[in-house]
């Protein structure tokens, strides 16, 4: 024969080959194998499918809870309801002024609240333009909302300590007491 074609006992092979490779193989898996033994499984005599036992029930979650079928299902039962709203809730209120709303509710006659004076404001806007900041750069500086340098400025917050001393260390003015719009005075350091 030809050299192409090779030797006469190769060529029945590399036929067969060639029809072993079209031919579909078989595979066998783990997961396609099946059970062998036919011996029956045992069952637990204890365990019984049919019943369930409920140890307890779940309790109503606490949006159920709180809906308004819920609360009327309560008063119907005859159950005592109290239902009251969170004082700023969905706010993100830094400076809670609980202090001043119990003054407000002994308070009979004058029914506001003592707000920051025009002069502090005031104050307050030559000191940071001085030192060449916007409310924006104030605020990030003392930690506070832009919103919160606005209210002071324009005499509409209600006085807190803690921020007017974050304000005046940052322009340096004092905005407290008698001696307001003078510059604060640095003592000693303590050692």
């Amino acid at each position: 024969m030809g050299t192409r074609g090779g030797t006469a006992a190769q060529a029945p092979e590399a036929g067969r080959r060639r029809r072993d490779l079209a031919s579909p193989r078989r595979v066998s898996s783990s997961c396609q194998s099946r059970r062998t033994d036919r011996r029956p499984r045992r069952v637990m005599a204890e365990s019984d499918w049919d019943t369930v036992t409920v140890l307890r029930k779940k309790g109503p979650t606490a949006a159920q809870a709180k809906s308004k079928q819920a609360i009327l299902a309560a008063q119907r039962r005859g159950e005592d309801v109290e239902t009251s709203k969170k004082w700023a809730a969905g706010q993100n209120k830094q400076h809670s002024i609980t202090k001043n709303t119990a003054k407000l509710d002994r308070e009979t006659e004058e029914l506001h609240h003592d707000r920051v004076t025009l002069e502090v404001g005031k104050v307050i806007q030559r000191g940071r333009q001085s030192k060449g900041l916007t409310q924006k750069d104030l605020a990030t500086k003392i930690n506070e909302k832009p919103q919160v340098i606005a209210d002071y400025e324009s005499g509409r917050a209600i006085p807190n300590n803690q921020v007017l001393g974050k304000i005046e260390r940052a322009i340096g003015l004092k905005l407290r007491g008698k001696d307001i719009g003078k510059p604060i005075e640095k003592g000693p350091k303590a050692k």
